[in-house]
């Protein structure tokens, strides 16, 4: 423990002197690694590493020395060392990475260990970082929430870190009071850490985040002077600094001030120093806000081709960090967290009330003692009932907020479809007004040179270019339209519905959604849909989700089955609609994938049954879509499939309703 203890103390000393040390303590660590094989101490080795690394060499470092911790750990089966592990790998490389659904992964793993160790210093840290993916996810509430229990886990004063743990809890704190607008509340706290920093003599990181943390609440109290004076002290210090979340508040905050004063140049400057060091970390997070700030700063600068460059960018990359894969992740973590919680809470009552039963077995007290003791029993079981039904409430609450996510969730599919979709209108309304442009220029001299004939010509296209303008920017309309009634929450009205035309649109939505979202996705899709079809009672965009998740289903079905297949295997959707004899509307949506087995096809419309890996799905898509049909329309949703030759899913709604 002294050894562990004097290795840390070791590193944070190094943190704040001249390089040449940090280098000398990198290169002897290397050496000493190269010299033994014993687990424990390589370990050891390892993560005074990884920690000079990362002071010296801030996110560039190599990754393969925090899994050879990993194995280490496992190896030697300590759960201290898995602890660290798990909260190196988190912080050190998938953070800072910006992979923020990894990082939370790693840090579920870690945060029970610590607690069940009562390593409160470990404890505090994870809550922090947690908080850190949560701010980068723009997820405030759940960002100050894990920030103060943190905050509540500090070790005790007299511990050697508790000056350092304080710091990360108040630089939270004021990051949050800033992007919730209450700048005088960030401004205590970046006092206080301002005080704090004062015994960590010699850590120039901290009078970093002071300098930005001031420069932002100066901004948002309209002093421009204080907050130029302290974005411009940050700015000499930023050079020593890689942490991408420090970095990135800075970046942040300072190029919006520049904005906001009139200072493009600098603006620009700074917005692209921001994109390479996203690429350089290979950071999405800061990739994301840099090519924000690009498009704003080019479009201020009237360089269309440069704003249209980086809006692009600015869509990729969101589409990838808020993906519905990510989203889920972060989800179920969110979930699995809170039933481990309930089942630890759960266990320790259970070894309590067998130490209680095991007592009563062997007591040779009184009738009056054993009475006492069954009294006292019932009391705590009666308490028991409460906190379990309490634990009971926070589950089904936490399994509607899940519910609710994987609703929004399906509005991500969209977005790549609804992108290729839209891009044709707005291309044309773009195009046609630079003509309108050049033909005003023309009008304007023909005016002067009294030449009607070309005046006339010259209105007349005009107006033709208006028409189509009006057209398209129509179209534009009816396409945002549609995507802003399928994010609709609640229950919806039911309304007339054309079923032809909502099938075919998000059956067009998915293949394109599913082509952007996919490298190398390919597949054919056919309709076959009755002319005939009257319109019929329904919630829109409740129907659309339902249409939505089974045709992503079936076009993710033949693109994994062909990805396994001979060449000549042709991946087909066919989506077709007719009228049953018994007068219900029939939809269904066939595939010629790999089939459902008989094994679990009765139990795939149970909430939470999933085929697809850990992380990639919650299972509620195909239980919320047989809800929707049969219990909001009074229909009937079944499935037919065969093995190796595909699956047909049937939605039957009724006509009279």
């Amino acid at each position: 423990m002294m050894k562990r203890r004097s290795l840390l103390i070791l590193v944070f000393i190094t943190y704040g002197i001249p390089s040449i040390a940090q280098t000398n303590s990198i290169d002897s660590s290397k050496s000493l690694l190269l010299g033994t094989t014993k687990p424990l101490e390589r370990f050891e080795i390892l993560d005074n590493l990884v920690l000079s690394l990362t002071n010296w060499r801030g996110t560039n470092i190599d990754s393969t020395y925090c899994f050879e911790m990993l194995e280490l750990a496992q190896r030697l089966k300590n759960d201290s060392l898995l602890t660290i592990s798990y909260n190196w790998l988190g912080s050190y490389f998938y953070l800072n990475k910006g992979d923020n659904s990894t990082a939370l992964e790693y840090y579920s793993k870690a945060l029970p260990l610590a607690e069940k160790r009562n390593d409160k210093r470990r404890v505090s840290s994870l809550y922090f970082d947690i908080a850190l993916v949560y701010f980068d996810l723009l997820n405030n509430e759940s960002a100050v929430e894990n920030t103060r229990l943190g905050g509540k886990n500090l070790p005790d004063k007299s511990h050697y870190l508790f000056d350092f743990m304080l710091i990360q809890y108040q630089a939270n704190m004021a990051q949050y009071f800033l992007l919730v607008n209450q700048p005088d509340s960030a401004l205590f706290y970046a006092n206080e850490l301002a005080q704090t920093k004062t015994r960590l003599d010699g850590i120039t990181n901290y009078d970093f985040v002071e300098a930005t943390l001031k420069g932002y609440a100066y901004a948002q109290l309209n002093n421009p002077k204080k907050s130029d004076e302290n974005f411009k002290k940050a700015l000499l210090l930023s050079n020593s600094v890689e942490s991408s979340s420090t970095s990135l508040l800075f970046y942040n905050s300072y190029i919006p001030f520049l904005f906001d004063n009139d200072r493009i140049e600098e603006a620009r400057f700074l917005a692209k120093n921001l994109f390479k060091l996203g690429i350089k970390n290979k950071n999405n997070n800061i990739k994301l806000v840099a090519a924000g700030f690009l498009r704003q700063v080019f479009d201020a600068m009237h360089q269309i081709d440069s704003a249209y460059y980086y809006s692009q960018q600015e869509a990729v990359i969101n589409a990838e960090i808020f993906s519905q894969n990510n989203v889920n992740r972060i989800q179920a973590l969110a979930f699995n967290d809170q039933l481990r919680k309930i089942e630890e809470k759960s266990k320790e009552d259970s070894y309590q009330n067998r130490l209680r039963i095991n007592a009563f077995l062997g007591s040779t007290f009184t009738l009056i003692v054993i009475a006492f003791f069954l009294f006292r029993n019932n009391r705590h079981k009666s308490k028991s009932k409460l906190k379990i039904e309490k634990a009971y409430d926070q589950l089904k609450s936490t399994q509607a907020q899940l519910i609710h996510s994987e609703k929004l969730a399906s509005l991500g599919e969209l977005t790549a479809g609804i992108a290729h979709e839209i891009q044709n209108p707005l291309n044309f309304v773009n195009n046609f007004s630079d003509l309108n442009k050049e033909l005003l220029d023309e009008l304007k001299d023909a005016v002067a040179k009294n030449d009607q004939e070309e005046v006339d010509a010259l209105i007349k296209d005009l107006g033709d270019n208006e028409s189509k303008i009006n057209r398209h920017g129509r179209r534009a309309e009816a396409i945002v339209k549609s995507m802003l009634q399928h994010s609709r929450t609640g229950s919806g009205e039911k309304e007339l519905t054309d079923i032809n035309l909502l099938a075919d649109e998000y059956l067009r939505l998915s293949y394109h959604g599913l082509r952007a979202k996919i490298a190398g996705f390919n597949a054919d899709f056919k309709t076959d849909l009755d002319p005939d079809l009257p319109k019929i009672n329904v919630v829109p965009q409740d129907i659309g989700r339902v249409l939505l998740n089974l045709i992503n289903n079936a076009f993710q079905a033949v693109h994994e089955k062909s990805m396994k297949a001979e060449s000549r295997y042709k991946p087909t959707v066919t989506l077709t609609t007719e009228l049953t004899a018994n007068g219900q509307l029939q939809i269904a949506i066939i595939d010629n994938g790999p089939g459902i087995p008989d094994s679990i096809k009765d139990k795939i419309f149970q909430p939470f049954f999933t085929t697809k890996p850990t992380g990639e799905g919650t299972g509620l898509g195909l239980s919320m879509s047989y809800d929707i049909v049969t219990k909001g329309h009074g229909g009937d949703l079944k499935v037919n499939t065969l093995k190796e030759e595909g699956s047909e899913f049937i939605i039957y709604l009724p006509t009279n309703k």
